[in-house]
């Protein structure tokens, strides 16, 4: 992610051909939208507090920028005569948590527009693949770099899924050797963080069918096998984070299993003494009555030998319970 100072501005421009490349700071969207002569702009605007100057702009509906206003917008795709609108969300790793992002793309004929919540943003790929004239993006159109957008912001979710992995696999390490309430509060945080991923994940599934179905004017034939690949690509991410989900339910039932298992280890051990203390009690109680007549209690041995046969009954269980796996 690539985070920009207030006071840059909030337009940047990369308007592209084969043979020639611009890249542009504006000032508005107006002079943004005047760059003519080449294959592809795009247009990347850092802010939503804009999105009433771009409606007026480009002679849009008021819908998608309505629907980019709303916080909590789900993905979408919107179709229209002459251009295509979608809201989706990237995800950043902050502060050891998840912050989602909203997200425009407007694609109209030649124009790419990518409206932003807040600067920053995971395109620094594909902008420095233009640059270079790397790859296709020179290549093809407008619509190919919708895709790689789509793309970029996809492919941004596979890292947050590897990391949460790699920490349930830690986790399920550490509550084998040992167990504390720290592991369960943990193993929580990246359930509600898988179901953050999906919340956010499983809508593109509906929109990137939409894209498919009812978008496909908008695709060259070259570029309609990539826009197909997404939606399966987004379909093996969920499955990944399916799959996650049940691994951290498993863990908690295998916190909770360790935990069981040495609490009854616990009780086994606490149970063999016990019963080891059964008979001794016996005997200790027996001779503790004082009675008046009791012949062992004025036998020389008496007292060892009663402390030999203790010794002996408790070494005996010992190696019964031994022989038997008790412990």
């Amino acid at each position: 992610m690539t985070t920009e100072t207030d006071e840059k501005p909030r337009i940047t421009v990369l308007a592209y051909s084969r043979d020639k490349f611009l890249s542009r700071k504006a000032e508005s969207i107006e002079k943004a939208l005047s760059i003519s002569g080449y294959d592809v702009v795009w247009v990347n605007v850092d802010t939503v507090s804009l999105v009433l100057e771009l409606r007026d702009a480009l002679g849009i509906h008021e819908t998608p920028m309505k629907t980019l206003g709303r916080a909590n917008g789900r993905a979408r795709v919107m179709v229209f005569p002459d251009y295509l609108f979608l809201l989706l969300h990237q995800v950043y790793e902050i502060d050891g948590g998840l912050k989602r992002e909203r997200m425009g793309i407007l694609l109209k004929g030649n124009l790419v527009i990518t409206i932003q919540e807040t600067p920053g943003d995971v395109f620094d790929p594909i902008r420095e693949g233009i640059r270079r004239g790397e790859g296709l993006l020179r290549e093809h159109g407008a619509d190919f770099l919708l895709f790689a957008i789509l793309e970029a912001i996809v492919e941004n979710y596979v890292p947050i899924i590897e990391r949460i992995s790699s920490q349930m696999e830690e986790l399920e390490a550490r509550i084998l050797s040992r167990v504390d309430e720290g592991i369960l509060h943990r193993i929580h945080g990246i359930r509600r963080e898988i179901l953050f991923m999906r919340r956010t994940i499983f809508p593109l599934l509906e929109a990137f069918r939409k894209l498919r179905l009812e978008g496909g004017d908008f695709f060259s034939e070259d570029t309609k096998p990539f826009i197909d690949e997404l939606h399966d690509h987004v379909l093996e991410v969920l499955e990944i984070l399916e799959g996650q989900r049940e691994l951290a339910n498993s863990l908690v039932e295998l916190y909770y299993s360790t935990i069981s298992m040495k609490t009854n280890d616990i009780i086994r051990i606490l149970t063999v003494v016990s019963t080891i203390f059964i008979p001794l009690t016996f005997i200790t109680g027996l001779y503790g009555m004082n009675f008046r007549y009791m012949p062992e209690l004025y036998w020389r041995y008496g007292y060892p030998f009663v402390l030999l046969l203790m010794l002996s009954i408790a070494v005996g269980m010992l190696m019964y319970f031994r022989k038997k796996r008790w412990i």
